[in-house]
């Protein structure tokens, strides 16, 4: 299983998935295409496209796999340390964009 490197970008190729933990609390950014994302112990799962972006928490085994053409995901180390809540629902809303749970 691949680590997750801050400031990495992942290639994605469409029906293609990526198996991958995130040692430190990390931002899935996506950058192209539409991605589903499933996180290790969390309920539900994610549905992401383009300006979309999901929080992880450290130690997380995360599952992400393209959709329908080539995605790319912009990993990032969180700045600050996310409050309990946020960290257990692992969701980010930038500018109103919203992850569609599955």
């Amino acid at each position: 299983m691949r680590k997750l490197l801050a400031n990495e970008s992942l290639s994605i190729g469409a029906g293609q998935a990526m198996s991958v933990t995130a040692p430190v609390a990390q931002t899935l950014q996506i950058m192209q295409g539409r991605v589903w994302v499933t996180v290790a112990g969390q309920g539900d799962d994610y549905w992401l496209h383009a300006g979309q972006f999901l929080n992880v928490a450290a130690d997380s085994h995360i599952v992400i796999e393209a959709v329908k053409g080539n995605s790319v995901v912009q990993i990032q180390r969180q700045s600050t340390r996310l409050p309990a809540s946020s960290a257990r629902a692992g969701l980010g809303k930038p500018l109103g964009a919203r992850p569609v749970a599955c």
